[in-house]
């Protein structure tokens, strides 16, 4: 992905006030590297708490068709987050990847802008995630007041990691929270996939990206060919050296 049409996003504190600056072209390649496997749709109503999982707008925008130019490619669909939920939504990314050290935010690298992008995206996937993503941010929003007073973006990182706790984790999410606990699970995969396709998110594990090689091939590394060995063995097959 092109890292210099990437620009640097506002943060949460000034998200509501601010637009969105990342190129639309870098989110379309985001899209064509991102398509994970679409979480299940949670089916909308209410929980225990209250709290009615309305269904979101459909989206009527035209998608870019069969043969896409790369070279010079257009997003024909509008962008639908809010304001608010765009707030809510960097807010929850840079809960999930905070800056660390050297490594940036996921709002730094434009995280919330790719996923403003997928959910608005004319494709059954990712209309799955908007029906689940835009009543998530909702709920963040309604949990926020219920709890301290305020939005989720302007709570406070502590109230916002207490809300997540209670959401976070598989098998312990609590009761009448179900499917918010979905919502951040796919607001998660999402996160970190998109933010492991900047060269940011590449520099953070170690992975050099495309880069030439000269001479023979070399191989395998030892560790790869050791990881390949005992994933053969597992299924009950003899690993050949060759």
């Amino acid at each position: 992905m092109p890292h210099a049409l990437i620009q640097k996003v506002p943060s949460p504190e000034t998200l509501e006030d601010a637009s969105l600056t990342i190129d639309r072209r870098t989110t379309l390649r985001w899209l064509a590297a991102a398509m994970a496997a679409a979480a299940p749709l949670a089916a909308c109503g209410e929980t225990k708490s209250g709290f009615v999982w309305a269904v979101p707008q459909p989206i009527t925008g035209k998608g870019y068709g069969k043969d896409p130019s790369l070279m010079d490619p257009i997003v024909p669909w509008p962008l639908t987050l809010t304001k608010a939920e765009l707030a809510a939504c960097a807010a929850l990314c840079d809960l999930i990847l905070p800056a660390d050290g050297d490594a940036p935010a996921a709002t730094a690298v434009g995280v919330p802008a790719f996923i403003n992008e997928w959910i608005s995206a004319p494709y059954p996937d990712q209309q799955a995630d908007r029906a689940l993503i835009i009543p998530g941010l909702a709920w963040l929003d309604a949990e926020a007041k219920s709890r301290s007073g305020g939005v989720f973006a302007k709570i406070g990182e502590a109230s916002q990691k207490a809300i997540a706790d209670d959401i976070a984790y598989k098998g312990k999410v609590k009761p009448g929270m179900e499917k918010a606990g979905d919502f951040f699970a796919r607001m998660r995969s999402l996160t970190m996939g998109a933010y492991y396709s900047t060269q940011e998110g590449w520099q953070v594990i170690g992975y050099p990206g495309n880069t030439p090689g000269s001479g023979p091939y070399p191989g395998p590394t030892p560790e790869a060919i050791e990881h390949i060995k005992g994933v053969i063995e597992k299924m009950g097959l003899t690993y050949a050296q060759p």
